[in-house]
């Protein structure tokens, strides 16, 4: 039996080749996941077999490789045969090569005890963004490119465990899946990882049709965890408690509520969380919704000529002719004037025209006009200007003493679209990114009850404020950025 702590304690080497460093999980129901160096990369290995603890500052001057290993429990010891598919399956997982997956390095059994060697990710994985809408169409492209890739080798491979802890943040920034120990190659055998106990994952994310005896995984059990992934970091919540699709299965459980989120998103994370296996997204039709920003994705240039059509059919020539004209109208209509009138009506006195005219420019926000983001975010938002939290009071959003939405879920909206702006990044905007940048590098520096202080973020939204700024001649915001960017010196 291998002991890890112990072998940690000693300043042994585990299989003869990596320092332990420190335990980086512990919650797994399979193994347990180490931070190590690779002793094979480091110059002065004498140093390694010290039992003293290494300090970050030992483990910088070593300058050795820093990596991710899975050990599994002693209770997933293999006999010959479950060592045979050990290492043919870890030849499947190997061959898996995509931007959006973290592919392991090595593998190989130490006293019967199986591990896997992976790359380590600084940034920590996606719980980080729990509570946090930040990034989130990436995050959906991201996650679904890695699982559709996976979904698309012959034979497919479910993932098995897809939840916010298995997918990373890796130097790139970018969302990669991890943790294939328990995928199954379903069409081949459908077989499952050696240590499998019938009921591989995590309970929470488990689709329904997972917990019906003699039902095999599939990629829509994915699709289902996924929805359970995007639904937690959204609310922080799973959609449907611990038991995961269990509930689905006794009766008509409704859909979990979600409000405050772009509706193209609610559908998507829906649709995931289908009961049904068949009307749930394919990896591929979610990838494609990401890169469009939209769910389902539509063509309206086909919606518009079936409508036509259809008239053309109906109401005979003279109607089709009005229609055509309207329909004309509404595709050429400049965003400029859909804008103006939007927010005439979010500046009515009026509840009822403040959220038509909000719905409005809610739309117009989707076709990516960013003075239509911006204006959403600045009713949302943390700010104090009277228009702002006048409309606010009008929507019977709540505020603390400094105007800040006590609502987690306003504030992740803004930051969403903040962030949004961000990364559309056009050059016609100038003002309007300086001030968006600026406003969300105030979530992540001034104290508030909703975001833990992230100075580096800060910093970093300060410093693209400026430049946008300084492109805009906005000298009062430049003022006021200079004083921000002090405190970091």
């Amino acid at each position: 039996m291998v002991d890890l702590a112990k072998i940690a304690q000693k300043g042994e080497l585990f299989d003869d080749r990596y320092k332990l460093l420190r335990p980086l999980s512990t919650a797994g129901g399979t193994a347990d996941v180490w931070l190590a160096l690779d002793a094979n990369t480091v110059t002065d290995r004498d140093r390694l077999f010290d039992p003293e603890p290494l300090t970050d500052e030992d483990v910088e001057e070593l300058q050795g490789l820093k990596v991710a290993i899975k050990i599994y429990r002693p209770k997933n010891a293999l006999d010959i045969e479950g060592e045979e598919q050990f290492r043919d399956e870890f030849k499947i997982v190997f061959n898996c090569h995509h931007a959006n997956l973290i592919h392991p390095t090595y593998f190989s059994i130490y006293n019967d005890t199986p591990y896997l060697v992976l790359p380590f990710c600084e940034d920590g994985s996606a719980e980080m963004l729990i509570g946090s809408m930040e990034d989130l169409w990436k995050f959906i492209g991201d996650v679904s490119a890695g699982l559709d890739y996976l979904h698309s080798c012959k034979p497919p491979i479910v993932h098995l465990d897809i939840k916010p802890a298995n997918v990373l943040i890796d130097d790139n920034k970018n969302y990669a899946i991890t943790d294939f120990g328990i995928s199954a190659n379903y069409g081949r055998n459908k077989h499952l990882y050696y240590y499998d106990d019938g009921n591989a994952g995590t309970l929470a994310y488990m689709a329904p049709e997972r917990f019906l005896e003699g039902v095999d995984p599939t990629p829509e059990s994915d699709m289902w965890s996924f929805g359970a992934t995007l639904y937690e970091i959204i609310t922080g919540q799973v959609p449907f408690g611990e038991n995961g699709g269990e509930a689905q299965l006794n009766g008509d459980v409704p859909m979990p509520k979600l409000t405050g989120v772009q509706p193209d998103i609610i559908r998507l994370i829906y649709a995931c969380l289908d009961r049904d296996p068949a009307k749930r997204p394919t990896a591929r039709q979610v990838m494609e919704a990401a890169r469009a920003k939209q769910y389902p994705v539509k063509s309206k240039a086909l919606l518009y000529g079936l409508i036509a059509f259809f008239c053309l059919l109906v109401m005979g020539g003279v109607g089709y002719y009005f229609l055509s004209q309207k329909l004309a109208m509404i595709e050429t209509r400049p965003p400029e004037e859909v804008y103006a009138e939007a927010l005439n009506r979010m500046n009515s006195d009026n509840v009822d025209t403040l959220k038509a005219g909000l719905a409005q420019m809610d739309s117009l926000s989707g076709t990516n006009y960013i003075p239509a983001i911006y204006e959403m975010a600045f009713t949302y938002g943390w700010y104090s200007d009277s228009i702002s939290v006048k409309r606010k009071r009008m929507l019977g959003i709540a505020m603390d003493e400094y105007y800040m939405p006590t609502i987690d879920r306003y504030s992740n909206r803004a930051v969403g679209l903040f962030t949004k702006i961000m990364e559309l990044n056009d050059s016609a905007y100038a003002s309007i990114n300086a001030n968006a940048t600026y406003r969300l590098a105030c979530y992540y520096v001034m104290p508030n009850n909703i975001y833990k202080p992230n100075y580096e973020k800060g910093k970093q939204a300060l410093l693209r404020s400026r430049e946008w700024a300084t492109k805009a001649r906005d000298y009062d915001l430049l003022d006021k950025i200079t004083r921000g960017l002090e405190t970091f010196e």
